[in-house]
């Protein structure tokens, strides 16, 4: 092959890189408590919209914020709105085989799977954000780049919202006891639930790892080590402050 021939290849695969689009996307973080129904995202911005189960898997799906009232109400009369992000650029982003979609593939934050929804009142305004991680996704095995996570990991993400939301510990959190049958993994045991109101806002944090009545490292029968029999997860919301 000609030298500029081999030039003229290059050139255009540097120009390809050059303007490949950067991986961005609207997240959870972009939805402002107080906003109201009529002025949130464009649907587009995100995608699987369904009524919420308590920060769990999706119920019936909907269009869109738009629809919230066809979601029961919660004990607090709210209105829970499950959304996934948008994975347009995610594709865009393996297409120009860019290394950043690591970071950032699925519904996520900060490597962790995570289940996203918007909790809306009766009259469509933005009441609260929720995220919990998602216990399902471990890996996506079509992309060797790709490592989320794991559950046994997911307590740890409430330390690095306690960060964003400036949690104390120490004078934000309050150290739960072990209720009946619960014991600590791995000689942990984490039972925490932290507050902090700031101007017009409350975040909450719940962040647990234990055994659950039940759940043991080896099963009784056999000695056999348990896979999975433990609960690692992280809660967090923001909430509009009543008056």
């Amino acid at each position: 092959m000609r030298l500029g021939t081999v030039l003229a290849i290059s050139c255009v695969l540097a120009l390809s890189l050059s303007t490949a689009p950067a991986f961005a996307r609207m997240t959870v973080w972009d939805l402002k408590p107080g906003t109201a129904v009529a002025d949130m995202p464009d649907w587009l911005e995100f995608k699987g919209y369904a009524c919420g189960s308590n920060g769990g898997p999706p119920l019936e799906p909907i269009a869109g914020w738009q629809d919230f009232k066809r979601c029961a109400p919660d004990a607090d009369g709210l209105h829970e709105v499950y959304f996934e992000y948008d994975d347009e650029d995610e594709y865009i982003a393996r297409a120009h085989q860019d290394i950043r979609v690591a970071r950032d593939v699925g519904t996520v934050d900060k490597s962790f799977p995570i289940v996203t929804s918007a909790l809306f009142d009766d009259s469509g305004i933005l009441e609260g954000i929720r995220i919990v991680t998602d216990p399902r996704p471990a890996k996506q095995i079509d992309n060797e780049w790709v490592n989320l996570r794991p559950r046994a990991e997911h307590h740890l993400l409430a330390s690095y919202l306690a960060s964003q939301f400036k949690i104390s510990v120490a004078d934000n959190c309050e150290k739960l006891p072990k209720g009946a049958g619960e014991s600590a993994v791995g000689g942990q045991f984490l039972k925490l639930d932290c507050e902090r109101d700031s101007d017009s806002l409350r975040y909450l944090i719940e962040q647990r790892l234990l055994r659950k009545p039940g759940q043991a490292a080896r099963d009784p029968h056999t000695g056999q080590l348990t896979q999975g029999q433990f609960e690692s997860v992280t809660r967090a919301e923001v909430r509009l402050l009543k008056p």
